[in-house]
């Protein structure tokens, strides 16, 4: 098998790479906390498994924030923290989810 590897005079100097790349949409919430009020900047994706979330667990998304606020590393920002979280939460319901197919 033969592979063909173009180079930078192959490609058009024209190409727009924007449409290659979608940035994805970032919403600002005003969340209280218990000894604050925090506004978070966080990717619409993250906001919607945020509230997922809550609405699996049955609790409100403030609490959800408030324990992984009083959770985080202190040198952690709070929205890398909720990122993580929800990330982690989707990660274990997949293991489950399989773990419960065998």
């Amino acid at each position: 098998m033969r592979l063909h590897r173009k180079s930078l005079s192959d490609a058009s100097y024209g190409t727009d790479l924007s449409s290659l790349m979608v940035w994805p949409s970032v919403v600002s919430r005003t969340i209280p906390l218990m000894d604050r009020r925090a506004k978070l900047r966080l990717e619409m994706a993250i906001w919607s498994g945020l509230d997922e979330i809550a609405k699996k667990e049955e609790r409100p998304v403030r609490d959800l924030c408030q324990e992984v606020d009083t959770s985080r590393p202190a040198t952690m920002p709070l929205t890398n923290a909720i990122r993580s979280y929800v990330l982690d939460y989707f990660r274990q319901a997949e293991v489950r989810q399989l773990s419960n197919r065998i």
